[in-house]
């Protein structure tokens, strides 16, 4: 399936659902605070805040004036894709990633079409080089997008990409401007590391982290049609009973890493949303706009 055919697809497909309304209902939430560009000026009325008081504006009139801000408009949106080879793998369920992760740019496309506001993706190369896109809106840059990261993910099989960690502190140090970054890994690292970087982005930008179900590396079938040999007794291995022992230590690990990844989310306010298929992506999105919510209500 071309790119093409894909962004029709998907786009037919959000374009129906009822959930993007709901979506659509708690975007403006993803952002906290409510502008930062002074609109204008105005007597003071009782409940507003003490903050939005215009000190100079209240001494020079001798009344006092509460500062009114215009709402944020051309809000961006930045995807940082993970670009490892284990990328073009399977999930361990069977769902190609790529469908995960173009599913997500093309619902984030359809908010920034609908909103005017702007998106860009961030990827690394295989030389371990890190680019950040540019950002728009249009249906044109959001398939520029798709192919971009269509690209990189097949050239993260030919080399070395950067790390998430490396990505997140690119984004870090280039992106200055307040904007919505949209983490999609299938990383099975431990994110206690990445908890430093997180806490530095939280301050400025609003972190949303989707965690694609990882591949399985065990295999019921050996390779090459080859018997398996213990080196010890010399004796023929059943790899099906070794692969069922070592999946399940797998799997364990894995809900390990999961549990410790939503506490590194939750307590550096990050929105934290994981899918084992591409029909969970609306309903995982949805509730993490509804965390980021929360969160901003918060602080």
């Amino acid at each position: 399936m071309t790119i093409q055919q894909i962004v029709a697809k998907k786009l037919k497909l959000y374009a129906r659902r009822r959930a993007v309304t709901l979506l659509d209902g708690n975007y403006d939430s993803i952002f906290k605070g409510k502008g930062v560009e002074l609109e204008s000026l105005r007597p003071y009325v009782h409940g507003d805040s003490i903050k939005d008081i215009d000190w100079k504006s209240t001494a020079r009139t001798g009344n006092v004036h509460t500062r009114l801000y215009s709402p944020l408009r051309d809000q961006r949106i930045l995807v940082v894709v993970d670009c490892s080879s284990s990328m073009n793998l399977p999930s361990k369920s069977g769902m190609n990633k790529k469908d995960a992760i173009f599913g997500v740019i093309v619902t984030l496309g359809m908010f920034v079409s609908k909103n005017r506001d702007v998106i860009a993706s961030c990827v690394g190369k295989p030389d371990g080089t890190i680019n950040i896109g540019r950002f728009g809106y249009s249906n044109n840059h959001i398939e520029k997008m798709l192919r971009n990261v269509d690209q990189s993910l097949q050239d993260g099989l030919r080399g070395n990409p950067p790390s998430i960690a490396n990505m997140l502190d690119r984004v870090h140090t280039s992106v200055k401007q307040r904007t919505a970054i949209f983490i999609i890994s299938d990383d099975t690292n431990d994110q206690t590391e990445l908890k430093p970087i997180l806490n530095k982005l939280s301050v400025k930008h609003q972190l949303f982290w989707m965690h694609i179900e990882p591949s399985s590396p065990f295999t019921q079938e050996t390779p090459y049609n080859q018997p398996i040999i213990d080196i010890e007794s010399k004796q023929n291995v059943d790899v099906g009973v070794i692969s069922q022992v070592l999946q399940k230590e797998w799997d364990t690990e894995l809900i390990k890493l999961s549990e410790t990844r939503k506490k590194v989310c939750k307590s550096t306010g990050v929105a934290y949303g994981e899918t084992q298929n591409t029909d969970q992506l609306l309903v995982e999105l949805r509730k993490m706009f509804i965390q980021a919510k929360n969160y901003a209500k918060r602080h």
